[in-house]
């Protein structure tokens, strides 16, 4: 668990790359019993998908998000909520970028509240910065 005064606004979580491949969202998918043909079916994709191919399920992007988060706060029960505004849809065979950021720390409360993102190599959102949202609970040192 992250100390309340170790943590300080502006601070960037550790960068995370996570590669989507075929196999990944294959196996998300029946993880999560989500058998859209958009995230299996070329054919099918090339036809109705926005990006002209198969794309990665919006959840596994929030879920690699959500595993960043979790490791920066120390473990998932230091994660109190995620709320996430997806931009875009993300390509099979792309490679995200996660990120995060302090963007307030409340000590009487002992959270902080993170911008949360991912993003293509190409820079573009499939998570929006802007509107996706982390908080974490913090030690307190005994004072929360």
């Amino acid at each position: 668990m992250r100390r309340l005064e170790d943590v300080a606004i502006g601070e960037e979580l550790p960068e995370h790359f996570s590669h989507l491949d075929q196999e990944r969202v294959l196996r998300y998918a029946g993880a999560s019993g989500d058998y859209n043909r958009l995230h299996w079916d070329p054919a099918f994709a090339a036809r109705v998908s926005p990006t002209g191919g198969v794309i990665a399920h919006g959840m596994l992007s929030l879920g690699l998000l959500s595993a960043a988060v979790t490791e920066w706060a120390g473990g998932p029960e230091h994660v109190r909520s995620l709320s996430a505004s997806f931009r875009a849809p993300c390509p099979v065979e792309a490679t995200l970028r996660l990120g995060g950021r302090v963007l307030e720390v409340d000590a009487e409360a002992a959270t902080a509240t993170l911008a949360i993102w991912a993003v293509l190599a190409d820079g573009s959102a499939v998570i929006d910065r802007k509107r996706s949202r982390a908080v974490v609970a913090l030690d307190a040192g005994g004072r929360g």
